[in-house]
């Protein structure tokens, strides 16, 4: 067995499964899903842009307008339509497959840890939407707590609790014993391997 390669065993018990099995799977390197992180931000950098773009040829040629309020809502419902379309493409397809676009291009992918397809709730509605949600809440909460109570200054504060839980994330990318699981796999059950050609 390659070093790459892991045995991961589901238990019975604990996720509701009549038999215990064993999958061995080939877990994705912290190098792929870093770069499929970047690409993906990097995409909807690419689609705000486009929806920018989308607003300044709508107000110019269509609307013909030099009302800033008129330039601003513009802008806001373009780039909130180009946000739109970027995030249910990308939910279809982590859905489908297991892959957002960057870890398609990085040839990984999310499966639970059952080894089956965690569809729209594992890889959505979990990994990203509740994680995200969560990731929020304990980020205000410690900005209030430490701005607040401990007199932190706050710009500072709120860059290092806004990249807390991401580090954290990181650091776990690089743990073997846990089979590189960060704590969105953790949340949602699952693992990232390297997707079959």
């Amino acid at each position: 067995m390659s070093n790459t390669q892991e045995n991961f065993s589901t238990n019975n018990h604990e996720y509701g499964h009549t038999t215990d099995r064993e999958i061995e799977v080939e877990l994705a390197s912290p190098w792929n899903r870093i770069s499929a992180y970047i690409i993906n931000n990097l995409l909807l950098t690419l689609a705000a842009f486009i929806g920018t773009i989308l607003s300044l040829i709508f107000v110019k040629f269509v609307l013909r307008s030099e009302s800033e309020d008129i330039e601003v809502l513009s802008l806001i419902i373009c780039i909130s339509i180009s946000l739109l379309i970027y995030a249910i493409f990308q939910s279809i397809q982590m859905s489908k497959t297991g892959q957002s676009f960057g870890k398609r291009l990085m040839g990984i992918k999310v499966i639970g840890i059952d080894g089956q397809n965690p569809g729209f709730v594992g890889t959505v509605l979990l990994r990203e939407g509740v994680f995200n949600i969560i990731a929020k809440i304990i980020s205000v909460t410690f900005v209030a707590i430490f701005v607040q109570l401990f007199n932190f200054p706050g710009i500072a504060t709120k860059l290092l609790f806004a990249y807390l839980l991401p580090f954290i994330c990181l650091i776990m990318l690089f743990r073997k014993k846990t089979n590189q699981r960060t704590l969105q796999d953790y949340l949602a059950r699952t693992i990232v391997i390297k997707a079959e050609k």
